[in-house]
């Protein structure tokens, strides 16, 4: 495994002043270098007032400000980086720029150290061309703010190094980000739909057929955005939307070039008036051209760029989610409007610039189908990979379905005698899609969620029932139905990463994947209440000493290297934890004060006393009388008060409140 521990960036301006800050902020000696002494200092002071930021939102405090400055290290001299074991080029959009500095810095850092370019503009390979070794050279493009945001595309050239670039990958995973991998095509993935609907936006001012805070209003309507497109251009700069829009009509043609308008705008300097609801003589605001236009644009391009094979529609659609923060990508957004309805707006529009319909996903039969779970096969071992980072892994029903799907194919292969669970990014499952049940619930449909969790509790009962062993790699979140899922494995390990917990009851709901079963014949009523009814949450080494894990193991670069990884000794089961026992195997979800003060559960009475009274009774009721059961009456049992539970007022309550970050207040209703 390659080891980065000292990063250098050349190029202290806004974008590698905040490439400079993510690599501080994970830990790394980081070399800042510019070639002006006057750039230098500003991008520190950049780097300094983004810290006191966070300073002052308490996501880090005055001795790890302190800390993470200390590991900064700015010089003028390119000699200072010969001790780096990755250098990422971050100046501007020059070609010949890139190019010369590259080259010298061949001949300072050591044969190994990897050289990174972070371009929107230009070809990898285009850049590489005189370089003595183009194989260690990647693209690395970064989305504004580059400290915060998570998106990284990761672009090899014709000679870069496969491996290297797997390690690379690996490496911004372990940082934090979410890289995915494009080919070398001109606006790499989210480019290449993001900037031509900025263009559009300009095109349809230019044409009559809406003013400017009209279109931004549709836009926001239309995508899910907090921001349309002419109030993002004047964030991150409208000479750089016309310049990136030049730079894939060189490439692409005359339907990416700038409009006029655009071109005009950066001619005349300033920003766009996000307050000019003029409307171009003759012209009258039109809200449906509008909406159609701007999804044929973006949705049509990242179709096109699919169809040529420089990115695929998942990680397509996991950079628009990530890097621009819509809720949907393209391809989501596709299937929500229909296919057919997509392929009648894109073609109008791409008509007209002779463009050709794309054929993916408008030519293909069947489906369209996004990986958010995803199947590998490393010798005997088989892993389930949940893909949904930017979502923390959550279950819903497309996802439940690609769930089944990948567990038939690994148990009916001869092949794959184990099988591993694993989650991408920060979780392993973080729970339920919360907006799934929210949405049955609004609507009514309380058997949509009952056939949800009955489909849910079929399937952990068939990974339980296994006669291959399973494994639970529990690298991160593992709450409510992740940990329920995790149950159902033979095998659980953890990592440094790890937190678990089953918070249902603070949320108006109960676990009903079998956490209130497996939970206490694991673990025993007392701990298995505990868990329930506090929701707290444990780290690995907590969850090794309840007997909750098997092991603790360090985190891997690569999911793959789980088929190498032993399964541990059987150590998880019910081990004495009289403390507990005592709080909480007699406990009935009562909130009263007096009960509250109990000495046994006074050091829990304050999370207890946050949590959903309906919702508290019922669990520690499914816990006691599931135990007098086998496991499959006892799971039926939890499947029984399913629809009461979410017809409660405290359900929607405390749902609500996951997705507006609010306290929920409880009546028992």
């Amino acid at each position: 495994m390659r080891e980065f521990r000292t990063v250098a960036v050349v190029g202290a301006g806004t974008m590698g002043s905040a490439i400079a800050q993510h690599f501080l902020m994970k830990g790394l000696t980081v070399r800042l270098a510019d070639a002006a002494a006057e750039g230098l200092a500003r991008g520190q002071r950049l780097i300094e007032a983004s810290l006191d930021e966070a300073l002052a939102r308490r996501l880090l405090d005055a001795p790890a400000r302190a800390a993470t400055l200390a590991r900064l290290h700015p010089t003028l001299a390119l000699a200072d980086l010969a001790d780096a074991d990755l250098v990422v080029e971050a100046v501007f959009e020059d070609l010949a720029l890139k190019r010369e500095l590259l080259g010298q810095l061949e001949n300072v850092v050591a044969p190994d150290c990897v050289l990174a370019s972070n371009t929107s503009s230009f070809q990898v390979s285009d850049i590489a061309a005189a370089l003595a070794h183009p194989q260690r050279l990647f693209g690395t493009h970064y989305f504004y703010h580059a400290a915060k945001n998570k998106l990284i595309e990761l672009i090899p050239g014709e000679r870069s190094d496969p491996e290297l670039l797997r390690e690379l990958e690996g490496f911004y995973a372990e940082l934090g980000k979410t890289p995915i991998l494009t080919a070398d095509a001109p606006g790499f993935a989210v480019n290449r739909f993001f900037v031509p609907w900025l263009n559009e936006a300009v095109r349809l001012y230019e044409e009559g057929l809406g003013g400017i805070p009209g279109i931004d209003a549709v836009a926001r309507a239309t995508f899910g955005v907090g921001m349309g497109p002419f109030a993002l251009m004047n964030a991150t700069g409208v000479p750089i939307a016309r310049h990136a829009a030049a730079g894939l009509a060189a490439r692409l043609g005359p339907f990416y070039a700038p409009a006029g308008t655009l071109c005009r705008q950066v001619e005349r300097g300033g920003d766009w008036d996000l307050d000019d609801d003029r409307v171009a003589a003759g012209g009258t605001e039109r809200p449906e051209a509008i909406r159609r236009r701007l999804l044929a644009a973006a949705l049509g391009c990242a179709a096109a760029l699919v169809s040529e094979g420089v990115c695929d529609a998942t990680a397509t659609d996991l950079g628009a989610r990530t890097g621009l923060r819509w809720p949907r990508g393209p391809f989501e957004l596709t299937a929500a409007l229909g296919r057919d309805v997509v392929a009648g707006m894109v073609g109008e529009l791409f008509e007209a610039w002779h463009l050709p319909l794309p054929a993916m996903p408008f030519a293909q039969a069947g489906e369209l189908a996004l990986a958010w779970v995803q199947v590998e096969v490393h010798g005997n071992t088989g892993l389930i990979v949940f893909n949904l980072p930017d979502r923390m892994n959550a279950l819903g029903e497309a996802v439940m379905e690609q769930l089944e799907a990948a567990w038939a194919r690994l148990e009916d292969d001869p092949a794959v005698q184990r099988v591993f669970f694993c989650g991408r990014g920060k979780a392993f499952v973080a729970g339920a899609d919360i907006r799934f049940f929210l949405d049955a619930i609004d609507a009514g449909d309380l058997d949509r969620i009952q056939a949800f969790t009955e489909r849910g509790q079929r399937l952990l009962g068939r990974i339980e029932a296994a006669a291959k062993p399973t494994c639970a790699f529990l690298d991160g979140l593992a709450l409510g139905g992740g940990l329920e899922l995790a149950l159902a494995c033979r095998y659980r390990l953890g990592t440094r990463n790890t937190s678990i917990a089953l918070p249902e009851t603070g949320i108006g709901i109960y676990p009903g994947l079998g956490g209130t079963q497996r939970s206490s014949r694991l673990l025993g009523p007392g701990v298995a209440k505990f868990l329930i009814a506090t929701g707290h949450r444990i780290d690995a080494a907590r969850a090794l000493q309840l007997g909750l894990i098997d092991a603790v193991t360090d985190p891997l670069r690569h999911l793959r290297e789980l088929a190498a990884l032993p399964l541990p000794a059987p150590q998880a089961g019910r081990r004495p934890q009289p403390e507990l026992e005592q709080a909480f195997a007699g406990y009935r979800g009562e909130l009263d004060a007096t009960t509250l003060a109990r000495p046994e559960l006074a050091p829990f009475a304050r999370e207890l006393s946050r949590k959903a009274p309906l919702a508290l009774a019922t669990a520690m009721r499914l816990v006691d009388e599931g135990l007098a059961l086998d496991l499959p009456a006892g799971l039926a049992l939890e499947l029984a008060g399913l629809k009461t539970i979410f017809a409660s007022d405290d359900a929607r309550t405390g749902l609500a409140s996951v997705l507006d970050a609010s306290r929920p207040q409880y009546l028992g209703h």
